[in-house]
């Protein structure tokens, strides 16, 4: 069984920054749900590998992610090209409420998220500072 959390990696770190979240990848989840995708998320995104991710590696990520999501080519997401995911955070980040997420909004809460998290202002978010923003974003406690 998927939890909350897991079901909303692919939307929230999208918003929160990681590009290894593709199609698909949901039911890799659950065939090794012992592993920590979070983590290898986290990773993925720290290009330099100091153990933060700055503005510039999660703007990076951040285009990544959308473009290998944006199944076809419109430069906008849509609800069934994240696959499953949670309806309530896809209205948050669905600022004009057309039912599709554009780069713009997605980096719009990417920046706000961003802002809120790297709650030491060094600059960076840690993957500690990562996790709380994608519990925040799925309203589940640490």
């Amino acid at each position: 069984m998927i939890t909350t959390r897991a079901r909303c990696w692919p939307l929230a770190l999208v918003m929160a920054g990681a590009a290894w979240m593709l199609p698909g990848a949901a039911s890799a989840q659950e065939a090794l749900p012992s592993y920590d995708w979070g983590r290898l998320a986290f990773d993925t995104a720290d290009t330099d590998g100091d153990g933060l991710i700055n503005e510039a590696e999660m703007t990076r990520d951040a285009a990544a992610g959308f473009a290998a999501l944006d199944q076809d080519g419109s430069g906008t997401l849509s609800p069934a090209e994240l696959g499953e995911h949670d309806p309530v955070l896809f209205a948050k980040v669905d600022a004009d409420g057309n039912g599709l997420l554009t780069f713009k909004e997605v980096m719009t809460n990417k920046v706000r998220a961003f802002d809120q998290g790297d709650r030491d202002d060094d600059g960076g978010l840690s993957f500690d500072e990562m996790v709380t923003i994608v519990d925040m974003e799925t309203g589940e406690a640490r």
